[in-house]
């Protein structure tokens, strides 16, 4: 198995840590932000132990949601309010670690999503409360190599999930991303979810805030459905699919709200993103 750069240890180990080993690590990397390459940005380093805390805090509630208010975290000098366990899990994994220079979807990239998956299932301690959808982006900003990670937002209660959509699209629409007159519109057709809800939501949300940093027709991803790609069916759970038929089974292209908002990003190709492709 690759190494994983961030977290200076075999995917395997990685894989089958405990949620208290997933804190003490998390606890290490705030102590030695240099020796794990934490983005080195002063307002994002300093947002690390309040993520970690909070992460703490859910961890021991056996929650995915706090009780009051979204986190505040910088991403390279924008703040954004994180709301689930899986949103500061996905920032900790976009700012920590240099991306190997030689990273691919297979050597890297999806083995990286799915032990995000893992790690969110880990600390969640309850399956039912993972996320349905999971979302890497792999981009190049200023000649180093990055990822954006987010979770969706399903399976919390009704009314702490849309105040968290409501949340998230509050800031698609500060940054230029959604439009005042898609807050109750529904481009999909797989349940009616709004714009917000999406995985993709924080990685199109950090790229867009690095403006002009990023080489925007380089932007990749791949949405990845959790309760598959983890199933215990799948023999080798970091390799990437090779049919299109478990393609189809584990992944997930762009849902039609992704289709309008990506592109308001700038050049991207929305081929990056499709599961052929990957």
């Amino acid at each position: 198995m690759p190494i994983h750069q961030a977290f200076h240890m075999e995917m395997q180990t990685a894989f089958t840590m405990n949620a208290t080993q997933i804190v003490v690590l998390f606890d290490d990397i705030t102590a030695r932000l240099d020796h794990y390459e934490v983005i080195n940005n002063a307002p994002t380093r300093q947002s690390f132990p309040k993520v970690v805390e909070r992460i703490k805090t859910l961890q021991k509630r056996s929650t995915i949601f706090p009780d009051g208010a979204a986190l505040t975290a910088s991403y390279q000098g924008t703040d954004f309010g994180l709301e689930t366990l899986y949103d500061l899990v996905g920032w900790i994994f976009s700012v920590t670690g240099n991306t190997p220079e030689d990273a691919t979807p297979a050597n890297y990239y999806y083995p990286l999503i799915v032990l995000y998956c893992q790690w969110c299932r880990t600390l969640c301690a309850k399956v039912e409360k993972e996320p349905q959808m999971v979302q890497i982006t792999w981009f190049t900003q200023e000649s180093i190599k990055r990822v954006c990670i987010g979770g969706n937002l399903d399976r919390p209660k009704k009314l702490r999930k849309d105040i968290a959509r409501t949340n998230r699209f509050g800031m698609l629409l500060a940054h230029g991303l959604a439009q005042e007159d898609e807050r109750e519109t529904r481009y999909t057709d797989d349940g009616g979810q709004l714009i917000g809800h999406c995985a993709e939501t924080f990685p199109m949300l950090f790229i867009k805030s690095l403006k002009d940093k990023v080489t925007l027709p380089d932007v990749r991803g791949v949405a990845v459905k959790p309760f598959e790609a983890l199933g215990e069916g799948v023999a080798n759970k970091f390799a990437v699919p090779d049919t299109v038929a478990l393609r189809q089974q584990l992944l997930e292209d762009p849902c039609k709200n992704c289709k309008v908002v990506l592109p308001r990003l700038g050049s991207i190709n929305l081929d990056h993103f499709n599961i052929l492709n990957l």
